[in-house]
């Protein structure tokens, strides 16, 4: 029989001297990221593999579409470990930077714990 529970996994970084939370649910086939520094859910995208392309496709389902943080997040995860990623980056601060620090620190999670990914 297969597991269908969804695993919840939540963790908190200061970075940059910024508090970020980051919540991960992995589901199925598909992993939902939320990151996030004030509790506010302004954007959400969806990456995939596609047997046409190397690189996965992505679109952004939810705010602005300037902001193309979350696509960008949801693409290079999906990448990495090859299921659909559902992403929402909302970070107050537009820093470059810190989206690199916050990437860093969720593949150093998905290193130490590979359960919940």
């Amino acid at each position: 029989m297969e597991d269908s529970t969804i695993k919840v996994h939540t963790f908190e970084e200061n970075l940059l001297g910024c508090p970020v939370a980051f919540h991960v649910m992995k589901m199925k086939e598909s992993l939902f990221i939320w990151i996030g520094d004030q509790g506010n859910f302004d954007s959400l995208a969806v990456a995939m593999s596609t047997p046409y392309n190397s690189a996965p496709i992505s679109s952004s389902l939810m705010g602005p579409t300037a902001d193309e943080s979350s696509c960008s997040l949801a693409s290079r995860l999906s990448k990495k470990i090859g299921k659909q990623v559902f992403a929402s980056y909302n970070i107050s601060q537009s820093d470059s930077n810190l989206m690199l620090y916050v990437t860093q620190r969720l593949i150093q999670e998905m290193t130490d714990k590979p359960e919940y990914f």
